[in-house]
């Protein structure tokens, strides 16, 4: 079996469901047997559990956004439904 510095890169493709069939295996197999590896993923399961609860700080001013937007090539979005121009960013 491998060891388990091996493994690393494994954990975050693993909780992406992004290992399958013989690597998925052994895998799994390695982290019943490896209490670091049950660790790592415990501490990622929880930093995203933590991440998905967050709310950004501030939303960036509608401005903004449009500038990005052209820089990258994409139209700029409208005004929302609802909402006079100058409330989009608010």
């Amino acid at each position: 079996m491998k060891g388990c510095d091996s493994y690393s890169p494994s954990i975050l493709r693993y909780l992406d469901r992004e290992l399958y069939g013989q690597e998925l295996l052994q895998f799994r197999t390695h982290l019943v047997e490896c209490v670091a590896c049950q660790q790592e993923i415990e501490a990622e399961e929880e930093l995203s559990r933590l991440l998905h609860r967050s709310q950004p700080l501030y939303a960036a001013p509608a401005a903004l956004r449009d500038r990005v937007l052209w820089a990258v090539g994409e139209p700029a979005p409208g005004p929302l439904p609802g909402l006079r121009p100058n409330q989009r960013g608010k």
